[in-house]
């Protein structure tokens, strides 16, 4: 029989229809084929498992070890071998004349190890044969055909039409300094379509860009490719780096359970130490969505174990306490969130020489403090309750003395982040970027084994990567083509408030920035706002990086659930623990925004002092 042949019968079982052809293609020089006469044995229970058999066509009989007989007649036999038995454990009888597909045990693991259904399959099919029959006689079962939204077609019907209006409307302005930036005008329209639309994974229209940029001629490939050199790359992969290393190892988790266990017994301290837990995971783990994947399993076991002890409201308020801790001070520190190496990035060499880790803090450590001493007042009017709680210190020493002893992991992920803030705080002394020393921390891990080839390979944010990466070249390439003016004109009225009227450019930067994201995630609105905001601010003499701090912290806001994606993860790992469904909740969300603004004015007298205004 030829391979042809062969795949046929593979995707003709249900196991592994789900597996990438190109996986099955490689399984095809270990296949062997074999006929077996009616009470030939196939498999000997005791024999050593060496493979497993697909059913092509036959009956058999397996005796299963509690001495049930059971007849198949499709499926997988010998699961032992699949699953990593050293033995066959039940007996196979051909019960007519058949054929079997042989699959090596090892290839089969491999293969499985790629597709997780495959895997559950196997092991289903092996706990209970007939499941192979159950399988097989639901995959012949019709599809139920799924309503297909129209979003996507305009969308892409848009992101062919709109550049080309663009082209047609700006080819012949006398305001665009030459025919190059009206190409790039185009391929920018098109790639914020894909974004707004989401038609696509956020890198693959940067890439897009970046891909337009070099085979229309619009920039030399090492000014488009510039991003992937720059050190904010450099600096995001090894943050992400050392953050797998500090959640995997569990060092996090024990910062949490020495929290909770260092202070008193009682819902203040709870609060506290859920709220400090968020706000030093902050600056650690530079994602929202990880930092709640950290501090919400242990908030939902906290909730669960107070019972009827913690009313809604005051549920409502350590769920709150955390949601703010993780996300509260996101701008404030620089390695916090992907996207605030983003604005970096946008930023002119000479600012991102000054405004490295320390000096970002630096510059928005009194917006932060305002932030911190609004929340705490604002908490504790909203959720006011006469609740009494209390939490076992013995439950916490218990889940401390599972964890055990620090690991080398731990240690090493530990002495990483000290190594960080040591170097960024002795930057005047030594003299060498913060981009490399976080690039040597990385090293580091990778050459001791702290990190893994596989976690490096598969827990760091790639995708993202590419996006800062490929955003970084694209604002090379518009300053490149001269488009960053272009956009500054375009934006005069704003950039006008901007220059001789801050406090009202504020207003009017805030107010455009809550309608932008009742449509745009986070990420989409910061590079919006910043790509033209940023080149106009350095057109215009404002300081830059006050410009992105100010889109970073407004940019971090939302009133319903949909326009935050750490929200609704929260949500979903609470489970019924705690419902945040509620107008006072809303309210707070509000409330918060509000408060952003008023720091931003609080902190006028300490910009200037810093020389930022």
């Amino acid at each position: 029989m030829n391979s042809a042949k062969l795949l046929e019968a593979l995707l003709s079982d249900v196991l592994f229809q789900q597996c990438e052809r190109a996986d099955l293609a490689r399984l095809i020089p270990y296949l062997k084929i074999y006929q077996l006469e009616p009470g030939e044995r196939l498999f000997q229970a005791g024999d050593v498992a060496t493979g497993c058999a697909l059913i092509m066509e036959g009956e058999f009989e397996t005796c299963a070890e509690n001495g049930e007989t059971i007849s198949i007649s499709n499926g997988l036999l010998g699961g032992e071998a699949a699953i990593g038995m050293r033995e066959y454990l039940r007996t196979t009888v051909a019960q007519s004349h058949a054929n079997i597909l042989l699959i090596p045990s090892k290839q089969l693991q491999l293969l499985s190890k790629k597709n997780a259904k495959l895997s559950q399959h196997i092991i289903d099919s092996y706990s209970s044969p007939r499941q192979s029959d159950l399988l097989a006689e639901k995959s012949g079962d019709p599809v139920e055909k799924k309503s297909v939204s129209p979003f996507p077609s305009i969308g892409w019907l848009l992101a062919c039409i709109i550049p080309l209006l663009v082209f047609w409307s700006l080819k012949e302005s006398p305001e665009l300094p030459s025919r190059e930036a009206v190409y790039l005008l185009a391929v920018i329209s098109a790639t914020v379509v894909m974004w707004v639309f989401r038609l696509l994974p956020d890198f693959i229209p940067a890439i897009f860009a970046v891909l337009s940029s070099i085979l229309l001629g619009l920039a030399p490939a090492e000014v488009a490719l510039s991003g992937f050199a720059s050190g904010a790359f450099f600096m995001a992969m090894s943050i992400f780096g050392l953050s797998v290393v500090t959640t995997r190892s569990g060092f996090s988790y024990r910062i949490l359970l020495w929290l909770l266990r260092l202070g008193p017994a009682n819902k203040l301290w709870y609060r506290t130490s859920l709220f400090l837990a968020g706000v030093i995971l902050t600056p650690i783990i530079p994602t929202s969505n990880g930092r709640v994947a950290i501090v919400a399993p242990v908030l939902k076991d906290l909730l669960n174990s107070f019972g009827d002890q913690a009313c809604p409201t005051e549920r409502r308020r350590l769920a709150m306490s955390v949601l703010c801790g993780l996300s509260l001070l996101s701008a404030i520190f620089m390695s916090s969130k992907s996207i605030n190496f983003v604005v970096f990035g946008f930023l002119p060499l000479q600012d991102q020489a000054q405004f490295q880790w320390v000096a970002w803090f630096g510059a928005a450590a009194f917006t932060g403090f305002v932030l911190v001493v609004g929340y705490l007042l604002m908490v504790w009017l909203m959720f006011r309750n006469s609740s009494h709680l209390s939490i076992s210190k013995e439950m916490i020493a218990c889940q401390l003395q599972i964890l055990g002893p620090m690991r080398t992991a731990e240690w090493g992920a530990m002495l990483g982040l000290l190594v960080m803030l040591g170097a960024v705080l002795t930057v005047a002394l030594h003299g060498i970027a913060v981009p490399w020393i976080t690039l040597a921390i990385l090293f580091s891990l990778l050459m001791f084994g702290l990190l893994e080839k596989e976690c490096f390979r598969s827990r760091i944010d790639w995708s993202f990567l590419v996006y800062l990466g490929a955003l970084i070249s694209l604002v090379t390439v518009i300053r490149h083509v001269g488009v960053d003016i272009w956009f500054t004109d375009q934006f005069r009225w704003l950039t006008g408030y901007m220059q001789h009227d801050f406090r009202i450019f504020i207003l009017l930067l805030a107010g455009a920035v809550f309608v932008v994201r009742l449509a745009l995630p986070i990420n989409a609105t910061v590079v919006v706002f910043a790509t033209f905001l940023i080149p106009a601010a350095i057109n215009v003499g404002v300081n830059p990086w006050l410009i992105g701090f100010l889109i970073l912290l407004l940019s971090e806001s939302f009133l319903w659930p949909f326009q935050a994606s750490y929200y609704l993860q929260f949500s979903s790992m609470l489970e019924g623990s705690c419902d945040l469904g509620s107008v006072r909740t809303v309210l707070f969300q509000l409330g918060l925004y509000l408060l952003k603004l008023l720091a931003i004015y609080a902190s006028f007298p300490y910009w200037r002092y810093w020389g930022l205004l």
